[in-house]
């Protein structure tokens, strides 16, 4: 009985499936079969450095039943796979790494010179962007004052305006009294002239009766 557990521990334990990662050793081309042996058929060339995953191994065929990436199951020797990647393909990968860094380096020195340049740029038009806040500044006090100056001139000339019409009016008013007046003096001097011309005429009238009658006097004395 010992025996018949001991033949079925040794049977099974081989058999244990226990998956793990693990990359194809440093040698060109292995090949994925489809069972433990040349004699099976060759399912595809695994190339080194090819990660997958270990399924089960077997300690007596020397065989590994791997699953590549892609899904595709079978089986390759044992002494071909390392738990870690081989030096070549490590090599490979490094350099792609610092081909990938290097460009990156390159791009990103670019993009810092960009920036040095996008900076500069920006001071400039900062500065540019200062001075001309700075004269519209002054252009602004500039307007105010003028402003300010135009409405004390606009009310100087309102005041100036009033005084002005108020002239105008004066002005106007003393030109209807001068007008009263001459209009007064006229009448005067037409009532003087009409007077003096009724005088002269009441003269003429009575000038030659008075002769007259002192002739008629002088002669009834005369005649006595």
């Amino acid at each position: 009985m010992r025996i018949f557990l001991l033949l079925l521990v040794s049977f099974v334990i081989p058999w244990a499936e226990a998956e793990e990662s693990a990359y194809v050793t440093d040698r060109l081309e292995v090949y994925l079969r489809t069972g433990k042996g040349i004699k099976y058929k060759i399912l595809r060339q695994v190339r080194s450095g090819t990660p997958l995953t270990v399924l089960a191994k077997d300690p007596k065929s020397g065989y590994s039943r791997v699953r590549l990436r892609d899904g595709t199951e079978g089986w390759i020797l044992t002494r071909y796979l390392s738990p870690e990647p081989s030096a070549r393909w490590q090599l490979k990968q490094a350099r792609e790494k610092l081909d990938r860094l290097s460009r990156e380096n390159a791009r990103l020195k670019q993009e810092l010179e960009t920036l040095k340049n996008q900076q500069g740029s920006l001071t400039t038009e900062k500065e540019n962007l200062t001075q001309r806040s700075a004269r519209l500044e002054a252009e602004l006090q500039q307007i105010r004052h003028a402003a300010a100056h135009a409405l004390e001139i606009q009310e100087e000339r309102n005041r100036l305006r009033g005084r002005v019409a108020e002239l105008e009016r004066r002005l106007h008013q003393l030109e209807l009294e001068n007008q009263a007046l001459n209009r007064d003096q006229s009448q005067r001097w037409f009532l003087i002239g009409a007077g003096v011309l009724a005088g002269g005429i009441l003269a003429g009238l009575l000038l030659p009766r008075l002769t007259w009658r002192r002739r008629r006097g002088w002669d009834s004395l005369n005649s006595l």
